[in-house]
């Protein structure tokens, strides 16, 4: 039988535990979890190159398009400002610095590239954001998001956003600062003439953990048009990429 001095020591140190670590239940362990989308080296083809930073381009005479995977880590570092309030952060593609309370880390919001495509010398070339696609290893094919959902048939931020909403003034203007974010950023349908260049983000949902490698695809890339402005040359640009999932736990 514990002796009443053993039994207020165990009372004591019960309670500086709760007081720790909150009596009405454990919390996990703080985590961080950083994804990467690693390019295979290997598996790309005669016209592709990588870079030392882990760009992928594509280059054939005339013109190049450039394809980097954005870690949230990057993302909320090009937009500093909008990552800083949690759940009220702006940022449209991550969830800023918000740690969702059930897994204990900040989970990704969606899987974004960087896409760069410069013409040099052809009289037009394009890239359809909207016909993109990510492809897992497991054969789940990722549409891309759009901006607006007058594109009908595509997801779009529009929509994503809308649903997320609340109906306060303040849940408005954080909607409008993330949508003009999206306008900004996202890589827009449209011609790049000769001379010119396009940037901005393709944006999937995210993958899967279990998933171990996906591919990119810039299907039906347009390299030349015929006299009467139809697309007469076609090609689909496929990027592949190792998933990795790094946690670190206990982590202050």
């Amino acid at each position: 039988m514990l002796q009443p001095r053993r039994i207020g020591t165990l009372l004591l140190a019960l309670a500086l535990s709760c007081s720790l670590i909150g009596c009405a239940g454990i919390a996990p362990p703080k985590v961080e979890v950083h994804t990467r989308l690693i390019p295979i080296s290997e598996k790309l083809g005669a016209d592709y190159s990588l870079e030392d930073d882990g760009t992928v381009i594509y280059e054939r005479p005339g013109m190049k398009v450039a394809v980097a995977y954005l870690t949230d880590e990057e993302l909320n570092a090009a937009f500093p400002e909008h990552s800083r309030n949690g759940q009220a952060s702006t940022n449209p593609y991550t969830y800023g610095n918000w740690i969702d309370p059930e897994l204990g880390y900040t989970p990704n919001r969606f899987t974004v590239f960087k896409v760069t495509v410069h013409n040099y010398t052809l009289p037009k070339i394009n890239l359809t954001p909207s016909e993109a696609l990510l492809i897992s290893n497991r054969g789940h094919h990722l549409n891309s998001y759009v901006r607006e959902a007058k594109e009908t048939g595509h997801l779009n931020f529009e929509e994503y956003y809308l649903a997320r909403k609340g109906g306060s003034g303040v849940e408005e203007n954080r909607y409008l600062e993330r949508m003009g974010l999206i306008r900004q950023t996202l890589y827009i349908d449209g011609i790049v003439f000769k001379g010119d260049m396009k940037e901005g983000f393709l944006v999937f949902d995210p993958l899967d953990s279990n998933i171990k490698q996906a591919e990119l695809v810039l299907k039906d890339f347009v390299l030349a048009y015929d006299a009467s402005g139809w697309p007469s040359k076609l090609v689909d640009l496929t990027f592949p990429f190792d998933l990795k999932i790094e946690r670190e736990t206990g982590k202050e």
